[in-house]
């Protein structure tokens, strides 16, 4: 039988807060360099009498986050008690949003492929805060508690079952992340736990819209895993049905190392959560001018800013990656635009001399050895014609390297000022047509690549003062006349 495959993640994100969801404790985006049990108080390691208090700061961040997701937020909601036992929840409940979480009915829309020519959009169910756990360290057989972690904010997110295949899962955590990233709301990154993946899969014959049995892989926290274990945990699925055996609706844990899942506990024997009001958080309420504030605060698209770059710009896949790969450097081409140098100009050199240099050097655009004013001279002397394509490559290249300012390398260089002019290149490429007859014969022949000899030609016979694409489109128009 066909089968079609049905997906919907739990995405617990954390937050970038100055503190805690409920105390005033540090909230680090990174406890793996801190000394354990140092960033804790008698609130978030449950002590009795220790009253929790809703954080502001958690609070807008988390509120920021359901902005960008176009979530409808409820002016009222409230806290809940999720009690189960947990090696890392000593109190025996977790505080978290069931019964009126603050956000509901948002999307997400997203590119599903490389060329960005297919698009998606996700519901979210709902996004609601909760607290992390502390965290077990196992040394020499021991079980140690780090209470660092405990308290510190997450945002669950929980879409619908609206994805139909690993592919569409993985790019929309890029999506995600980006969308986290860009509006300064979390790191997102998986490899430190700052985002994690529950995802619910179920199979069901491909003529049938009724869902069937859901399996929970828990705790994914990449999106190459993510991928491996949907792949596997369907055809687990699959065989299964196919042999009429009755699939049982799990929790299961994804063992990457081993290439297979194991079954944590079932659906039906879950233990009861037990959810109930907080008696110790009154319901939150968020003022008229609060939701005001929120609808009009300006959230960053990258969905929106790649659709932009494709019909304002024309731009092509390669420099749309290089630009949406960080928000800085997206930031660092918008303020060249602001100075109307030519998007196409600015992406090109930042996607591909600095884009290389900065994975090369493994840093950020911030720390660039030049400043942005001697990236706007660089672009105004490639604008004014003092240097040519050729010359810009080797004013980059030295700026990179030592820093130098684009007018010392011009002078130091002896770069030409005073360009071939139009209708001089008409002249000489007439004659380099007519010096080499032969080649010409064989580029009217369709062999085109011989265009590279003919520009080769007229490069040396100007000594390197003249633009390689204006050479080339004067070239191009000679040769199509012959």
């Amino acid at each position: 039988m066909s089968y079609e495959l049905v997906i919907g993640l739990e995405i617990h994100l954390k937050i970038t807060s100055k503190t805690k969801l409920f105390c005033s404790c540090e909230n680090s985006q990174d406890f793996e360099s801190r000394q354990p049990n140092t960033t804790i108080c008698p609130v978030c390691t449950w002590h009795p009498g220790a009253l929790p208090v809703l954080s502001e700061d958690a609070l807008q961040q988390s509120l920021r986050l359901w902005r960008v997701l176009g979530c409808d937020i409820q002016q009222i909601s409230s806290f809940d008690r999720k009690s189960y036992f947990y090696p890392d929840l000593p109190m025996g409940y977790q505080i978290t949003q069931l019964y009126t979480p603050t956000c509901i009915n948002g999307q997400v829309s997203f590119f599903v492929d490389a060329e960005f020519s297919q698009s998606k959009t996700v519901w979210i169910r709902d996004a609601h805060m909760e607290t992390d756990t502390w965290k077990t360290v196992h040394i020499n057989g021991n079980a140690m508690l780090d209470f660092n972690r405990a308290g510190t904010p997450l945002v669950e997110v929980v879409t619908d079952p609206d994805f139909r295949s690993a592919d569409e899962v993985v790019w929309f955590l890029k999506e995600f992340q980006r969308l986290a990233r860009y509006n300064d709301i979390s790191d997102a990154d998986m490899d430190k736990w700052q985002m994690r993946v529950d995802v619910n899969i179920s199979v069901r014959p491909i003529w049938q819209e009724a869902y069937w049995t859901r399996v929970e892989l828990k705790n994914i926290n990449s999106p190459s895993t993510v991928k491996r274990a949907i792949a596997h945990e369907y055809q687990r699925q699959c065989d299964i049905l196919d042999q009429w055996w009755v699939l049982e609706e799990q929790t299961r844990r994804w063992d990457d190392a081993a290439w297979e899942s194991f079954a944590m506990r079932s659906k039906e024997n879950a233990l009861d959560y037990r959810y109930m009001p907080d008696p110790d958080l009154p319901p939150l309420y968020l003022e008229d001018a609060v939701l005001a504030k929120l609808k009009a605060l300006s959230v960053l698209s990258p969905y929106q800013r790649i659709l932009q770059m494709q019909q304002t710009y024309d731009f092509h896949k390669e420099y749309i990656n290089a630009l949406i790969a960080d928000p800085d450097v997206l930031a660092y081409f918008d303020t060249a635009i602001v100075q109307n140098f030519d998007p196409k100009e600015v992406a090109k050199r930042i996607a591909w001399p600095i884009a290389n240099w900065l994975k090369e050097q493994y840093t950020s655009i911030k720390d660039l050895p030049f400043g942005q004013q001697d990236f706007f001279d660089f672009l105004t002397s490639i604008v004014s014609k003092k240097i040519n394509s050729n010359q810009a490559k080797t004013v980059m290249d030295e700026m990179l390297a030592h820093g130098t300012s684009p007018k010392d390398i011009i002078q130091q260089k002896g770069f030409a000022t005073d360009w071939i002019g139009h209708d001089e290149l008409v002249v000489l490429a007439q004659r380099v047509l007519d010096d080499n007859a032969t080649v010409v014969e064989q580029y009217t022949s369709w062999k085109t690549s011989t265009m590279w000899f003919f520009v080769w030609q007229m490069m040396k016979l100007t000594q390197w003062k003249a633009d390689v694409w204006l050479i080339t489109t004067i070239l191009t128009d000679l040769l199509s006349k012959i």
